[in-house]
């Protein structure tokens, strides 16, 4: 395969790129969108998802792509597009100000792509998420987005073999990964004609976590850093899986440990001992510390469904300070206690994000920035499984990959459903040289497709 492609300038084509308003205007009493206290911590960042569709329609493999087709398309992409912005209206605006929407249906861009290779070259390549960036707008995944810009970035490539992707960029600032894939899905059912209702996303807003009680944030800017991070693709098949899972709850008491749980803490333990390898300091000479991301909806006194649009987010870690600390076993039981102690607290008043956000902030640095008097390492994991994304089908079927383009991230660990069963496609974010020694782990390749 023609891997060399991928650097080629001329290999990807701008055919159209246009503005997509919601085909209703946003009423006034809707025009300004409050964002919540930790909507306005996220930096103004896009977070990046690619769908990819092999074929559109049965067609010979020799057949290509007419420039009508993806016009075509294209179209019906955009007209579904402008309808579900109806309902998801404050992506058409723009940012006012950290703490503001202004929702003035200034719309969303999309663009229309040609991609002179095959799908099979990407979804083949070695390095996977540096193959995947190739269907997203360039420089645009993962990047800030400053006042003025579009809040939602959406692009269609078509592929000579006849297969699509559709990637989106959405701000952080409106919206965590469950409100992406809300979305996705809500879009992608009006692409299809099987609405039979009105779309109904949940804009929380402040209403839950508002700003009122906290000191205004200045937006945090997370700058790219990709020349010092790699990412990288590993697949935990569910035969293997399982039989870790299994292993793990004989040995630690943990009833029926998560997918996410024996993942997360195996990719924390292989990513510890990468570190101490490349330097001269003993390993565990101070604790490092994994955090994980928890999505709140139904944590919350008032329970709120998954349709909830915001970063509805908190909290929890665990920390290792010796070597017994990083076995499977007492890693996950640890992992385990910390969801519980999650579940026991009240998410609004005791949110372990907003704390660490406002005592960053007392103390003059950034929320999770590693102070190398206390830490050694700060890993964070963000843990899509059981989120639908196999399921979006805008009327051409299920998508072979769901894909994250390279992120200019170090210690940040997505885990996602895989496409078969009950795997998962772990996204590892290191400095180069800790990822060199990661991938090379024993205990990391036996239990790897």
């Amino acid at each position: 395969m023609a891997f060399a492609l991928l650097s080629s300038p001329s290999l990807v084509s701008v055919c159209d790129k246009t503005l997509i308003k919601p085909s209703f205007v946003t009423p006034p009493t809707l025009r300004y969108h409050k964002l919540s206290y930790i909507d306005q911590f996220q930096s103004n960042m896009y977070i990046p998802l690619a769908l990819f569709y092999p074929k559109v329609q049965q067609r010979e493999e020799s057949t290509n792509y007419s420039h009508n087709e993806l016009s075509h398309i294209a179209h019906l992409l955009q007209t579904s597009l402008s309808k579900t912005l109806v309902s998801y209206y404050p992506y058409a605006g723009k940012l006012r100000d950290n703490a503001t929407v202004d929702c003035n249906d200034m719309g969303a861009e999309f663009l229309s792509v040609r991609i002179k290779c095959r799908m099979s070259e990407i979804l083949d390549y070695p390095d996977a998420s540096h193959a995947e960036s190739i269907v997203f707008p360039k420089d645009l995944p993962w990047a800030n987005n400053y006042k003025g810009g579009n809040l939602l970035v959406a692009q269609v490539s078509e592929f000579d073999c006849g297969g699509i992707a559709i990637s989106v960029c959405l701000s952080h600032k409106i919206g965590d990964g469950c409100s992406v894939l809300n979305f996705l899905n809500d879009w992608s059912r009006i692409t299809r004609g099987r609405m039979t209702t009105t779309l109904a996303p949940k804009f929380v807003g402040d209403s839950i976590f508002s700003s009122n009680n906290y000191s205004p944030i200045i937006a945090p800017q997370l700058m790219s850093n990709v020349s010092e991070c790699v990412q990288k693709r590993f697949i935990f098949p569910t035969t293997k899986l399982d039989a870790l899972r299994a292993k793990v709850a004989a040995e630690s008491g943990v009833e029926n440990p998560t997918r996410a749980e024996v993942v997360s803490a195996l990719l924390f333990k292989c990513a510890i001992k990468a570190a101490s390898s490349t330097t001269t300091s003993m390993l565990m000479r101070r604790p490092s510390k994994l955090v994980h991301f928890l999505n709140v909806r139904s944590m919350l006194k008032s329970r709120l469904p998954q349709s909830a649009i915001g970063n509805l987010l908190s909290i929890f870690s665990t920390t290792s300070t010796n070597e017994q600390d990083i076995e499977l076993p007492t890693l996950v039981r640890n992992l385990r206690k910390g969801v519980e102690v999650a579940y026991k607290k009240d998410q609004v008043e005791q949110n372990e994000l907003i704390l660490e956000v406002v005592e960053s902030m007392r103390k003059g640095k950034k929320p999770f920035e590693n102070n190398n008097d206390e830490y050694e390492n700060v890993y964070a994991c963000s843990n899509l499984c059981k989120y639908p994304d196999y399921n979006v089908d805008f009327g051409w079927g299920k998508p072979e990959r769901v894909g994250l383009p390279n992120g200019p991230f170090k210690n940040v660990f997505f885990l996602k459903d895989y496409k078969i069963g009950g795997g998962v496609d772990a996204r590892v974010m290191l400095q180069k040289q800790h990822m060199s020694e990661f991938e090379r782990d024993d205990e990391l390749l036996q239990l790897i497709s």
